[in-house]
C-alpha cells in the first residue's frame, strides 16, 4: 500500500519535532545562564551599584551648594500715616531675589567620609565575587551531580541488560527442562530488582535536573534538557607543598580579602566619629535684589532700575565650634571603636574558617585520589571475578545467589570508581575556589 506525502509529513513531524525540542547545555552554558538569570547575583549586582551612587553621593557632597530663590508678594491694607495721623490705603506689590553658594573649607568628617565610601565600594565588589564564585560552585556540584547519575543510569543499564539476557536465557533452558524452574523464579527477582534500580536512579537524576535548572533560573522542565560534557577526567596528581594553599587562600579569597575592607571602613568610620567633634569652616556669599511699588502708582520706577540700584551681596565665613551635644557623639565613637574590634574578630574568623576548609578540600582530594587509584585497581579484579562467575552459572556450577553477588560486587565497585572521580573533580575544583581570587571551573 503506497503511503500518500501528508503521512510522510506528519510521520517526520512527530519524529524531529521531540528533537528539537531538547535543549543541550554545557556547563559553560549554565555558569551564563546563572550569571545572567541568577536572582542572588542580581541582587549583589544592585548592592555593588548602591554602593557606587553612595560614593558618588559622598563625593559630591564635598563641593558648593548653590541656592536661587525668588519671591513675589501683594499686600492689602490700611495703614496710619505717622505725620497726618491719617488712615490711608496701602496696597504694595514686592519681588526678592537673592543667589546664595556655600562651601564647606575645612569639614573632615565630609572628607573620612569619601574615604569610607571608597572603601565600602571596593568591599561590594569583593562581596559580588564571593557570591558570584559561591554560586558558580554550587552549579558545578549540582553539574556534576547530573552528569554523576546520568553514568550511574549506564552502569545500573548493563546490570539490568545482563539480568534481562540471564532471564531469557533460562527461560529457553526451563522450556527444555534444562533447569528447575525455581532458578528462574531467582532470575526474575533479579531482573525485577535491577529494573527498579534503573527506574530509581531516573527519577533521581530528573530530581537533579530540577535543582540545576532553579539555580540557573532556566525556564525549562528536566525532560526538556539535556546537560552533557566531557571536561570530568580524573587528574590523580597528588598536592604538594601545601602551605602554598593557604598562602594563595590568605591572598587572594575575595571573602578574605572583604574582611580586610571591612576592617578599614569600620577603622574609617571611627574616624568620621571622631570628625564630627572637631571645627568646620564654611564659606557663604550671598547675591542679592528686591523690587517693590504701590498698586495705585501711576508711574512706579522701573523694574530694571530698582533691581540694579537695590542689589546687595555679601561674603562671610561661619566657624563651627561642637561644645556640648549630650554626650551623643562620645558615645558614637565608643560605637564605632567596638564596631571596629568586631571587625577584627571577624576578619580571624574568616582566617580560620578559611584554613578549615582548605585544609578539609586538601584532605578529601587525597583521599579521593587514593579512592579513584584503588578503585582502579579493583575493578579489573572485579570485572575479571564476575566475567569468570557468569561463566560458571551459565555452566550450572554456582546459583543465582552466587550470581548475584559478584553482580552487585561489579556494581559497587563501578559505582565507587565513579563517586571517586566526581569527588576528585569536585575537590579540585573547590580548592581552585577558595585559593583563587577570580575564580574559574
Amino acid at each position: 500500500m503506497k503511503k500518500s506525502p501528508i503521512c510522510l509529513i506528519i510521520f517526520l513531524i512527530l519524529i524531529i519535532n521531540p528533537i528539537k525540542s531538547q535543549v543541550k547545555l554545557t556547563l559553560d552554558d549554565c555558569i551564563n545562564l546563572a550569571l545572567k538569570n541568577n536572582l542572588r547575583i542580581k541582587q549583589i549586582v544592585l548592592d555593588v551599584e548602591r554602593q557606587r551612587l553612595i560614593k558618588s553621593k559622598a563625593t559630591w557632597n564635598n563641593l558648593p551648594r548653590i541656592n536661587f530663590s525668588a519671591s513675589q508678594d501683594y499686600e492689602f491694607g490700611f495703614t496710619i500715616d505717622p505725620v497726618s495721623n491719617n488712615r490711608t490705603k496701602n496696597d504694595f506689590l514686592s519681588n526678592d531675589f537673592s543667589l546664595r553658594a556655600s562651601l564647606d573649607v575645612l569639614d573632615l568628617a565630609k572628607i573620612k567620609a569619601v574615604g569610607k565610601a571608597s572603601v565600602d565600594y571596593e568591599k561590594s565588589i569583593l562581596d559580588y565575587e564571593v557570591g558570584k564564585n559561591e554560586v558558580l560552585l554550587t552549579i558545578a556540584q549540582y553539574y556534576l551531580d547530573v552528569m554523576f547519575r546520568t553514568e550511574y543510569i549506564e552502569i545500573l543499564k548493563n546490570q539490568f541488560r545482563e539480568s534481562e539476557n540471564q532471564l531469557n536465557r533460562l527461560k529457553e533452558a526451563l522450556e527444555f527442562g534444562y533447569i528447575a524452574k525455581s532458578e528462574l523464579y531467582d532470575a526474575e527477582a533479579e531482573f525485577s530488582i535491577d529494573r527498579k534500580a534503573v527506574l530509581l536512579a531516573e527519577n533521581n537524576r530528573k530530581r537533579a535536573i530540577l535543582n540545576l535548572i532553579n539555580l540557573i533560573n532556566y525556564e525549562s522542565t528536566s525532560d526538556s534538557v539535556e546537560f552533557f560534557d566531557i571536561i570530568f577526567q580524573a587528574d590523580t596528581t597528588s598536592l604538594t607543598n601545601k602551605l602554598q594553599y593557604f598562602n594563595e587562600a590568605f591572598s587572594n579569597n575575595p571573602r578574605m580579602i572583604s574582611a580586610q575592607y571591612e576592617v578599614e571602613s569600620a577603622k574609617k568610620n571611627v574616624g568620621i566619629n571622631r570628625a564630627y567633634g572637631l571645627p568646620s569652616l564654611q564659606l557663604n556669599y550671598q547675591l542679592g535684589s528686591f523690587y517693590s511699588r504701590g498698586l495705585d502708582e501711576n508711574s512706579p520706577p522701573s523694574f530694571e532700575d530698582q533691581i540694579d540700584e537695590n542689589k546687595n551681596q555679601f561674603l562671610g565665613g561661619t566657624i563651627r565650634v561642637p561644645l556640648f551635644n549630650a554626650g551623643q557623639n562620645r558615645h558614637d565613637i565608643k560605637i564605632a571603636k567596638v564596631d571596629y574590634e568586631k571587625s577584627r574578630i571577624n576578619e580571624d574568623i574568616v582566617k580560620s574558617e578559611l584554613r578549615f576548609e582548605v585544609e578539609q578540600t586538601i584532605q578529601d582530594l587525597e583521599n579521593a585520589i587514593s579512592a579513584y587509584q584503588s578503585s582502579l585497581e579493583v575493578l579489573n579484579a572485579a570485572r575479571e571475578s564476575f566475567r569468570t562467575s557468569k561463566l560458571k552459572y551459565e555452566q550450572g556450577k554456582i546459583n543465582a545467589f552466587d550470581f548475584a553477588t559478584a553482580k552487585k560486587n561489579l556494581l559497587q565497585t563501578e559505582f565507587d570508581l565513579l563517586d571517586s572521580k566526581f569527588k576528585l573533580y569536585y575537590n579540585r575544583t573547590r580548592l581552585n575556589f577558595l585559593t583563587k581570587s577570580n575564580f574559574k571551573i
